[in-house]
């Protein structure tokens, strides 16, 4: 890490009200001029959860900071033993995104956790898809009211990610923006919201956690990131 490489990273999280406690977890990373960042969405509210969210989400970021995302996410599922198809191993959604000089973010995920770029006007827009059975349906071309009722059924995620696939998509945007599936927000509502508070990176999570609040009982995780060495390249975000 170079001696005056200094992360702009804000976060935000907090319980669902009608939790007994928080299984969403985050973390962030530096190696040498690189920055990794990473939200988990635990699924359930058992202390054991909760514990293994968080230690996900920091081998997730030692490893991506010093590897790739892709890598951060195989390790963290090593977390959950030897994989096994046939068994239901604990869940959890992730998302990685690493920050390289002269280059831009690299986003790799498994589960219904979202990464949004942030473009140098503001426009926000959503790079992730989510590994739910509501959206199955909707590329099948289901009805949406269809759909919907299956947006919390997750087919993807950390532990699975090693039978499932662990997709990766890059963004030349200054700004990345990663959550648990609790902020249930349209990119517009983010883009309001980062104009009012953009200079203050953890203030505008808290912000976005608030707006999120009003429409989701769930845990609810917000991590902003600023890339270290942004580029002057154009792309998503």
């Amino acid at each position: 890490m170079t001696e005056d490489f200094a992360p702009a990273v804000g976060c935000a999280s907090e319980k669902g009200p009608n939790r007994p406690r928080n299984a969403d977890a985050h973390a962030h990373q530096t190696h040498k001029d690189h920055l990794a960042a990473v939200v988990v969405d635990g699924t359930g509210s058992t202390p054991e959860i909760a514990e293994l969210a968080q230690q996900a989400a920091t081998t997730a970021a030692l490893t991506a900071a010093a590897r790739t995302p892709l890598e951060g996410i195989v390790m963290a599922a090593q977390l959950g033993g030897e994989p096994d198809f046939c068994a239901t191993p604990p869940s959890g959604a992730i998302v990685v995104a690493k920050a390289w000089s002269r280059r831009g973010w690299v986003i790799a995920w498994a589960g219904d956790c979202a990464a949004y770029g942030i473009g140098g006007s503001g426009r926000v827009a959503r790079l992730t898809t989510p590994h739910t059975e509501g959206q199955r349906m909707r590329d099948r071309g289901e009805p949406e009211e269809a759909a919907r009722k299956y947006d919390n059924v997750i087919y993807n995620s950390i532990f699975r990610s090693v039978h499932e696939g662990i997709p990766v998509v890059e963004t030349a945007a200054p700004h990345v923006l990663l959550a648990s599936d609790g902020l249930r927000l349209s990119e517009d509502e983010i883009a309001e919201i980062w104009g009012q508070h953009q200079t203050d990176l953890t203030t505008c999570a808290e912000q976005l956690l608030k707006a999120a609040r009003e429409c989701s009982q769930d845990d609810i995780t917000v991590l902003i990131a600023e890339h270290p060495y942004p580029t002057t390249r154009t792309g998503r975000g």
